[in-house]
């Protein structure tokens, strides 16, 4: 990808290290509070149970434990391969992360009230998986916008294998689509929300690396034909 940046813009530019060291202090920050919703229960508390009851009784806090941390943790991974091609920062990237940050710093809030609505009601934990949906789709759109300005501003690494960027903006412009999908199924059942929670986690985490390589080689084999084509028709 070509780079308009002169070699003076460049040295005035500030190096996106310290974005990237501050973000990763406040993802530390995000999953250690996850752990602060679960507790142990009291003596006092258990009445006829036992303890082994009352620790299975607390099932919704383990669920929306584990998916809150696996949630966090695959948006890290994401940002860390994101940052390895930004090489340069500018106020706008600044801002869309913080604002990236900002929804994701909310998952604490939204994971304990899944947490404690996961067995209520039926408007209730449809509430608490509409905010829930509603927290991770935002964090998903401004996690574009972080990458749509480092494109189109050109702070992204000049030398960076264009057809692997390509295949990086598909690959994650699908976020806040998938989100959105989980946000819409919380009216038909909060449940089928979750279950979509964890295949996105199955997607950015597992098989994503996979397609990226696989998009990559396809859109670097297309260009080859075209180039090929273009040299033959000229």
């Amino acid at each position: 990808m070509a780079d308009s940046a002169g070699p003076q813009d460049q040295r005035e530019t500030p190096s996106p290290a310290r974005v990237e060291a501050f973000s990763d202090g406040v993802f530390a920050i995000i999953i250690t509070l996850l752990v602060l919703d679960l507790h142990v229960p009291r003596r006092d508390e258990l009445n006829d149970h036992s303890l082994a009851e009352a620790l299975l009784q607390q099932w919704p806090l383990y669920l929306s434990y584990g998916l809150s941390f696996l949630q966090v943790g695959v948006v890290w991974i994401n940002h860390h391969t994101m940052f390895h091609y930004i090489q340069r920062s500018d106020h706008v990237l600044l801002f869309h992360n913080l604002m990236l940050l900002l929804c994701t710093a909310l998952l604490p809030f939204t994971t304990a009230i899944f947490a404690e609505y996961g067995l209520a009601i039926r408007s209730d934990i449809q509430v608490a998986a509409f905010i829930y949906s509603a927290a991770l789709g935002a964090a998903g759109i401004f996690f574009n916008l972080v990458w749509q300005h480092a494109l189109s501003a050109h702070l992204v690494n000049a030398h960076a294998d264009p057809n692997r960027l390509h295949a990086l903006s598909w690959h994650w412009i699908f976020m806040p689509v998938f989100y959105g999908l989980a946000f819409v199924l919380t009216f038909i059942s909060p449940y089928l929300s979750v279950v979509t929670y964890a295949l996105l986690l199955s997607y950015y985490a597992l098989p994503g690396p996979s397609m990226i390589r696989w998009m990559t080689g396809r859109r670097a084999r297309r260009t080859k034909v075209l180039l090929r084509i273009r040299r033959h028709t000229s």
